[in-house]
């Protein structure tokens, strides 16, 4: 799963600039997709759409980015591996870009904690309100949802004071003074040494 970041740029030598920088820092040709401003003359804006989109940016984003590389700016598109988005946006971020017209996403901002590492790196937040954090982070459905649970289709209460359910519903003391109550129950012999 890749993160698509792109930024436009005023000066050819930005993009030039953040092109190495990007490729320095281990995104590979594949994961970076540079559209320069056309000849004189052809600024044709749904073909430029048409080229930039050919990098994976949506069509209504590549609409909006061909205005600005008609203008003379130089478009560079990066695709994200999982977990790199944060270094590619701040090696984008660093060389000059120019206002696009596109608004990057609001994502919320999740430092690293070392009491929490798997939220931290899973970038949800250690505490929240949501019964199924990992239903609602992965976008499925709750198994119980809109059924009924186990313990409504045996008609039990969820939530009971009595501390052994089981025990009691058996007739069974919780503690007892036999050393193998089981063996006991069930009339077993019992290894001896």
């Amino acid at each position: 799963m890749t993160q698509t970041i792109s930024r436009l740029y005023g000066a050819a030598s930005d993009a030039s600039a953040c092109v190495a920088d990007l490729k320095e820092h281990g995104f590979g040709q594949g994961e970076v997709y540079v559209v320069a401003p056309p000849p004189p003359g052809q600024n044709d804006l749904s073909a430029l759409a048409a080229t930039i989109a050919q990098g994976n940016v949506l069509k209504a984003k590549a609409a909006v980015y061909a205005e600005g590389v008609a203008k003379g700016g130089t478009l560079v598109t990066c695709h994200a591996p999982f977990g790199a988005a944060a270094k590619a946006t701040a090696i984008l971020d660093r060389h000059n870009p120019i206002d696009s017209g596109v608004a990057d996403p609001a994502y919320p901002r999740i430092t690293y904690d070392d009491a929490a590492p798997f939220s931290s790196s899973l970038q949800i937040p250690a505490l929240l309100d949501d019964p199924a954090p990992l239903s609602s982070f992965w976008n499925m459905p709750v198994l119980t949802q809109g059924r009924a649970s186990l313990s409504q289709k045996l008609e039990l209460a969820e939530l009971s004071s009595n501390p052994a359910p089981l025990s009691s519903a058996l007739g069974l003391s919780t503690l007892s003074n036999n050393p193998a109550p089981l063996s006991s129950l069930f009339k077993l012999p019992l290894l001896r040494g």
